[in-house]
């Protein structure tokens, strides 16, 4: 699996990376890395946590207390993704497009009501599925970024 295929580009892979890192002074386990493993590693402690460290070193960020939590959070929000409330891009010729116009100018058409905002009570779900598996992991380091960007519509 690439990273276009991973969620959130999070690819867990033992063998596009050094095998082991030295950050702040601990030695880490590299299980993996974000998007290519030249932007960010993600990494496993003595203790079995999971950090994300920066390609050069110098520093790391919490992500979750155990692999079976990452992988569990992974699943979580491709879940998430997949359940999206918006419907596909609808696909028309110039010629359907014209004659839909043409017949919203006449008043055939009337631009559908918004609908009621889904979304909310989904994030609202994930937020409480994700802190029911690594309540820690939400409230700070990697994934509380992630969720912001979740929370302001970006992800």
């Amino acid at each position: 699996m690439g990273p276009d295929d991973a969620t959130l580009g999070v690819v867990l892979d033992t063998t596009a990376a050094p095998a082991e890192v030295v950050v702040d002074g601990e030695r880490l386990v590299v299980i993996g890395y974000v998007w290519e493993p030249a932007t960010e590693l993600v990494c496993l402690d003595g203790a079995g946590a999971v950090w994300s460290c920066s390609p050069d070193r110098r520093g790391r960020m919490p992500m979750n207390s155990s692999v079976d939590a990452l992988r569990r959070f992974l699943d979580l929000f491709g879940a998430f993704f997949a359940a999206a409330d918006d419907p596909p891009p609808a696909t028309y010729t110039a010629a359907q497009l014209a004659e839909k116009l043409a017949a919203f100018r006449r008043g055939e058409i009337t631009p559908a009501a918004g609908g009621p905002d889904r979304r909310s009570a989904r994030v609202e779900r994930l937020r409480t599925s994700l802190r029911e598996v690594d309540g820690g992991a939400v409230e700070a380091g990697w994934w509380a970024l992630v969720l912001e960007q979740v929370d302001d519509g970006i992800l």
